[in-house]
Formats: structure tokens, sequence, C-alpha cells
């Protein structure tokens, strides 16, 4: 047999609608309840849940910032003025240059003279060298030297190899020494020429 279902009366559904409204308007009300208005504060942000992308552009000002506490890396290059200038004010344009100063005087030079004999070996070809060296005297300084030979012949095999300065603690020459070469066939004196002058002062 047949169950026939019969539709809700109309007062049975104006219930039924009350009835949702009613427990509707009593769960917005717990949550109200639970978190009422400004009641969320410090204590109830976890660290670090708050990012950029929750801050609504141009949130943040000036009153919202602590004093002192921005430093220069907080700033894009050229936004922070340069400080003012010292005391001392700006630094001025160089100045004409000043007029040379008088020439030094070396004084009187004098020529100290070294020497020594220079044997020669009867094998033709073959050079014998010695070394000669002269050094100034006192507190004299050397500026130049010079060698030369007891035989002028210009047919007689003798040579100059090298002329070097020598220097005292200070760097200073105060001398030289010379090399020089004999195969002439026969002995030979060499000497050497250092001109020497006393500094001024």
């Amino acid at each position: 047999m047949r169950k026939l279902l019969r539709r809700p009366s109309p007062a049975m559904v104006v219930a039924c609608l009350a009835l949702l409204v009613a427990l509707g308007g009593t769960s917005i009300a717990a949550v109200n309840q639970l978190v009422p208005r400004n009641s969320v504060g410090t204590a109830q942000l976890r660290n670090n849940a708050v990012s950029t992308a929750k801050l609504r552009n141009s949130a943040v000002t000036g009153a919202k910032v602590r004093n002192r506490s921005l430093r220069r890396a907080d700033f894009a290059p050229g936004q922070l003025p340069a400080g003012p200038t010292g005391p001392q004010g700006p630094a001025g344009p160089a100045g004409p240059a000043g007029p040379a100063g008088p020439a030094g005087v070396i004084g009187a030079i004098t020529v100290r003279n070294g020497q020594t004999t220079v044997a020669s070996n009867p094998t033709d070809g073959f050079y014998v060298t010695a070394r000669v060296q002269r050094m100034c005297e006192g507190n004299e300084r050397a500026i130049s030297a010079g060698t030369s030979w007891s035989d002028d012949d210009p047919n007689l095999e003798l040579f100059t190899g090298e002329i070097e300065p020598l220097l005292n603690p200070q760097n200073q020459v105060v001398g030289f020494v010379a090399v020089g070469g004999n195969d002439s066939g026969q002995s030979s004196t060499f000497r050497i020429h250092v001109l020497c002058y006393t500094p001024s002062g």
C-alpha cells in the first residue's frame, strides 16, 4: 500500500526559516564573542607572521619609525645629503709655483789619481787585466772619473774595460774603480783620475 507524502504547510516553512536565522545569528555572535573588536595585539601575533605583502601601501610613515633606528644602508645611493663643510672650508685652487732656488755651489775640483802596472802576456790576443781604484779624501765627493795609460802609442793594444763609482754607507759617490787590459807585448801603467770636490754647507 503506497503512502502519500504530505506537502509541508506554509506555517511549517516559515517556522523552519526562522529557526535557521536564529541558529546563524547565534554562530556569528559566538565568533564575535571569541574575537572581540580591538582584541588582537602584539602578544597574539606570531613572530615574522606579518609579511611585506600584508602591509598596505604607504601604511608605514615617519611617525611609525623609531627615531635614530635607520642606518645608511637603509637608504638608496644619493638619498642622503652630504655633510656640512668643515671649519677649514673647501680647498682653494693651487697657488703659482715659486721661483727657482739658486744653483748649488760645487767649489774647487781636485783630481785624485791612482795607478797600477799591467803586465802583458807574450801570447798575442790574450789580454792581461788589472783593477785600480781611487777614493776622494776627507769629506770630499766624487763627480766623475777617467783613465789613461803611460804608453800613448795608438798601435799598442791597451783598453779600459769599465769604470764604476764607489759609494759610502750614505749612498754618496766617494771614489771610482776602473779595469784596464794590456796586450801590447810590454808592461804599461794604467791610471785612474777621479774628480773630487768638497760640498758646501
